[in-house]
């Protein structure tokens, strides 16, 4: 699903390069504030997920993660809208100071949309606080604050149980189209059953056991690719990608359902 998909549905777009590499390692630099001597930039080696959650109420929150070299230079990101940035074709600055300051900018290709981060790392090098601005082509702007945790690695999002009930919009944006989501899930994320609703209380699609499965691909940031949810009537709703968020109740991302259309999907536990 292209990001032309994306530009239709938000005023708030970033249009950003291709994928970015999820692998990064989840260890951190042994130079922090605790130990005396300032932070360096090895502190900001690894892969941090989290969440930028607006001032307004009015604008949905969104899950994000970056990962970072062993040298601390910022390497990828991507959010839960669909974004994806790679230093390779877009614009990604970032500068680290000895008292755990971090300041981020990233850019897409022509450099007209833009993500501002500022923030603090905590004591324990494992956190990040700050706030945020997001600025799109049109010139507006949503600000908000974010978190971020320093992800484990691998074993971060490895063998988690997603098993219960979900249940949130499908078609959240400025059509105000949404839809209402609501599926159960098994402790492997298959699908057990699950509905979508249309505003006036009428079914538009069920789900029957089968239906699609929420695997975790990348288990470092808790990233789900390709993914796909098959109705009992033959619709079929994708996402190139899902994010989870790292408290393991929240599931977000950008999708298109062959019937319904271009969507965000944002469901929580």
């Amino acid at each position: 699903m292209s990001r032309l998909i994306y530009f239709s549905l938000f005023a708030l777009a970033i249009s950003c390069g291709a994928a970015s590499d999820s692998g990064s390692s989840g260890s951190s630099g042994s130079s922090g504030s605790s130990g005396g001597t300032g932070f360096a930039p090895s502190d900001l080696g690894g892969a941090w997920v989290g969440r930028l959650t607006p001032d307004d109420p009015n604008n949905h929150e969104i899950l994000f993660y970056f990962n970072a070299d062993t040298n601390g230079d910022v390497s990828g990101a991507a959010d839960s809208r669909g974004n994806e940035w790679a230093s390779i074709n877009a614009s990604i600055e970032a500068e680290f100071l000895s008292d755990g300051k971090l300041s981020m900018d990233y850019f897409s290709g022509a450099e007209v949309n833009k993500l501002h981060m500022e923030g603090q790392m905590a004591d324990s090098m494992r956190s990040i606080g700050g706030s945020y601005i997001y600025q799109d082509v049109l010139g507006e702007s949503v600000e908000g604050f974010f978190e971020m945790t320093l992800s484990r690695g691998s074993v971060e999002f490895l063998g988690i149980d997603l098993s219960g009930s979900w249940t949130g919009g499908f078609g959240v944006g400025r059509r105000h189209n949404e839809r209402v989501l609501s599926f159960v899930l098994d402790e492997t994320g298959q699908v057990i059953t699950g509905s979508l609703m249309g505003a006036d209380g009428t079914e538009i699609h069920s789900y029957s056991a089968g239906a699609g499965n929420f695997l975790i691909d990348d288990t470092t940031i808790g990233r789900i690719d390709d993914f796909e949810l098959t109705a009992d009537d033959g619709a079929i709703a994708s996402c190139d990608f899902l994010l989870i968020d790292f408290n393991l109740g929240f599931i977000a991302g950008v999708g298109s359902d062959t019937e319904v259309g271009d969507a965000v999907i944002a469901v929580r536990r």
